[in-house]
């Protein structure tokens, strides 16, 4: 397949705004599909289990423009209806049967708006429909609602004495108006891709409303329930609304946040934290219900009958990638437990089942992310009578895809349904993020997971699954993309590691075909069976390429132990996976050609790219993408310092810990490096700094290495916007295509 000269032929067709002529015919998924697939960002089931609304993300390659506007399915018989359009209107939600209330930019900053829809004729709101509810001085982030209480919960940009910012006066030096000079006495001084502002904090406020026929307004001024505190919440940089929790009676607030002290640079510890705030009266003190754990507490979320507190903890100090236990707090009795689960997993997210018996739990697990369920009733009446829990199973419900955000319709609530229906979105490799249902067959039913390595088979309850949305429907027409295989192999030391191989789109087995090797980052991440806007497999398939996928020793869901592997150990085991994953797919697969093998990788995959051309060279060509040049550079800028300090052992002033340090740094091993590389880098990003890009790119030149440099002054650890995206897909595969075509 020419990939430029079928890259050129969509862009052109593009500016021409010929695509629904000439696109009719379906083709190799490119570069051009990854920034207009359509994108689900939130949704929300109507009180009546009726609706589903949701918000959708389309891209115009064309003008540059990107629109946000609202949609709404019929649970019943799936018709959809767009709501808004030519604006950016999100994280909708439901004041009540009638009325939706959600996010806008319209008047400039994020503000809450809302309409009553009319369900005889539903059809793009008028804007004379559209209410706007607040106008604060400064953007709403993050929204829950509850709607017995009509209260608000939402997150905003705070001054260290708890009001809300404005935006248009806001200045850092009140004494001098007109200096750009911001002065930090602690850590951190950025985050992510944002220098922080001393004096300002993300705090939690409360809105109660009133509603008469429909029409709301606000009872009173916003209120801050974290005021007098140096609190943050959601926690920067990843943060949201699953970072707090409203009781049903929508007087008990439940949230995380970071403990603000002189050392939180090099400190993981995050507390769940209570307040109580009574209809008409006053949110009491802030409690921090967690304080004797050092490590991560997080994601609180409040059972529907209001007597626990559900929430994810990690216990050792400072290690961003230990092991999630499940906690219940009682609110009543203040007590803490932890369920002992009979499981090696960790789970990303906990939601309730609509009795508060059940709780599911989302995870990374063998190359995907699962669902699964745990039965509490026992345990919840055991806990009641300080009694001792047995271990308990955990269930596997969904056991393909990449699955999140769980909703919750209780039995009989959506036709005839007898048993509890979860709401939740999933994607795979070949289907970008979408809604679907799927009702929980009895506890009894469902069977525990195969833990052991082996190729996944989707569970029986799986058959049930049914998709509620389609706004890829247009993709799945037009788009070509490449089946997946999974495989293991034996890696170090023997022990059985997983993988992802897809074959070239339009796959001819007489010819011999050039491999993407893909290295993933973290080094706690994995390749999954998921639909990424970013490092998507198919867009190597697509250009003509094999693809390789390893999930290598310090991959998530594999167990714990097995993540623990990677840490002190960043260029041993982890590498010694890639060349034997490498070694088995080239084994494996003849008619891929082994003197045209790319190695790509981000992050931490970046380093790796970075180590292999000092050990190796076996690459015809290499892509890093803002990866570790110098581990000890690396360690002084940037920002998240607890990192560095578990993965390395120490600080590098520290003996022991300056002989790992320097024992996996790639800089140590330069003068070996011979492969030409492709460096890309992001000016935004101070996980890595773009001194590490600019050091790698340095030293390829000062060899004599073939090499580029791709920078992005507005991007930041990742590349998002829609035309950098488009631009950084064509131009690795022009740069891997001119050694291997």
């Amino acid at each position: 397949m020419n990939f430029k000269k079928n890259l050129k032929f969509f862009l052109t067709v593009v500016v021409l705004s010929a695509t629904t002529a000439v696109r009719a015919e379906k083709h190799a998924f490119s570069p051009l599909d990854l920034v207009t697939f359509n994108r689900i960002s939130s949704h929300s089931i109507s009180p009546n289990y009726e609706y589903i609304l949701y918000d959708v993300s389309k891209y115009n390659a064309k003008d540059n423009k990107k629109e946000l506007g609202l949609y709404i399915t019929n649970l019943k018989n799936n018709s959809t209806v767009q709501l808004t359009s030519k604006h950016s209107d999100f994280s909708p939600f439901w004041l009540n049967d009638k009325t939706i209330g959600f996010l806008s930019t319209r008047s400039g900053s994020s503000q809450l708006w809302y309409s009553t829809l009319d369900f005889d004729n539903l059809d793009l709101i008028k804007e004379n429909k559209l209410k706007q509810l607040t106008k604060l001085t400064t953007s709403i982030n993050n929204i829950e609602y509850n709607q017995k209480a009509k209260r608000l919960l939402f997150s905003a940009q705070a001054y260290l004495n708890g009001t809300l910012v404005n935006d248009d006066t806001y200045v850092e030096q009140e004494d001098n108006k007109y200096t750009t000079g911001i002065v930090y006495d602690k850590l951190f001084i950025r985050h992510w891709d944002t220098f922080l502002k001393p004096s300002v904090r993300e705090q939690l406020f409360v809105l109660d409303l009133r509603s008469k026929n429909n029409k709301f307004s606000l009872k009173h001024q916003p209120v801050n329930i974290m005021n007098g505190n140096e609190l943050e919440s959601p926690v920067s940089p990843f943060g949201d609304s699953g970072d707090f929790s409203i009781s049903p009676d929508g007087q008990t607030i439940a949230f995380s946040s970071r403990i603000e002290e002189h050392s939180q640079a090099w400190k993981t510890n995050t507390d769940v934290f209570l307040v109580k705030y009574p209809i008409d009266g006053k949110p009491s003190a802030v409690e921090n219900l967690t304080k004797s754990n050092p490590g991560y507490d997080n994601y609180p979320n409040i059972s529907p009958d209001g007597q626990w507190i559900a929430y994810l903890e990690m216990r050792e100090e400072n290690y961003e990638s230990d092991k999630n236990r499940v906690m219940l707090y009682n609110i009543k009795r203040k007590t803490h437990t932890e369920l002992p689960l009979r499981w090696d997993r960790s789970p990303e997210s906990l939601t309730w089942s609509a009795d508060s018996n059940s709780i599911y739990l989302t995870a990374y697990s063998k190359g995907r992310v699962k669902v699964y369920v745990v039965n509490l009733k026992e345990a919840l009446i055991i806990i009641k009578k300080k009694g001792t829990i047995p271990t308990l199973a955990v269930k596997e419900l969904i056991g393909t895809g990449n699955n999140d955000t769980i909703e919750v319709i209780p039995k009989r609530k959506l036709g005839n349904n007898s048993g509890e229906i979860i709401v939740f979105g999933r994607s795979s490799f070949t289907k970008p993020r979408d809604i679907y249902k799927l009702e929980v067959p009895s506890f009894d039913k469902l069977k525990t997971e195969n833990e052991k390595r082996v190729i996944v088979r989707p569970p029986k309850s799986e058959a049930g699954i049914t998709q509620i949305t389609n706004v890829n429907d247009k993709f799945k027409k037009e788009v070509i993309v490449s089946e997946p295989e999974e495989f293991y192999f034996k890696g170090h030391n023997d022990e059985l590691i997983h993988g992802w191989y897809l074959k070239p789109v339009n796959f001819d087995e007489s010819k011999k075909y050039p491999l993407a090797f893909l290295i993933h980052g973290g080094p706690q991440g994995s390749w999954n069976e998921g639909f990424s806007s970013g490092w998507n497999v198919q867009s190597y398939a697509g250009a003509g390429y094999a693809v390789a996928a390893i999930n290598f020793h310090g991959s998530t869901g594999f167990g714990q132990e097995f993540v623990k592997a990677v840490s002190k150990n960043w260029g041993g085991d982890s590498y010694n996976d890639l060349m034997k994953g490498l070694d088995y797919v080239l084994k494996t697969h003849k008619y891929i050609d082994k003197s045209k093998v790319c190695g790509l990788g981000a992050s931490y995959g970046g380093y790796m790219i970075n180590w292999i051309n000092g050990h190796t060279d076996r690459f015809a060509c290499l892509v890093n993408h803002d990866g570790v040049f110098d581990t000890i550079n690396t360690f002084f800028t940037t920002e998240e310092l607890f990192f560095s300090e578990y993965e390395f052992g120490g600080v590098p002033w520290d003996k022991k810990a300056k002989k790992i340090y320097d024992k996996w740094n790639p800089r140590e091993f330069v003068k070996n490096w011979k492969t030409p590389t492709l460096v890309i880098h992001g000016g935004k990003d101070y996980r890595l700094t773009e001194s590490e890009g600019i050091a790698t790119f340095t030293a390829l030149q000062r060899l004599g290495v073939k090499s580029k440099f791709l920078y992005y002054p507005d991007e930041n650890h990742w590349v998002l916007k829609p035309a950098n995206t488009l631009f950084w897909q064509t131009q690795i595969i022009e740069w891997i295509d001119s050694f291997t075509k």
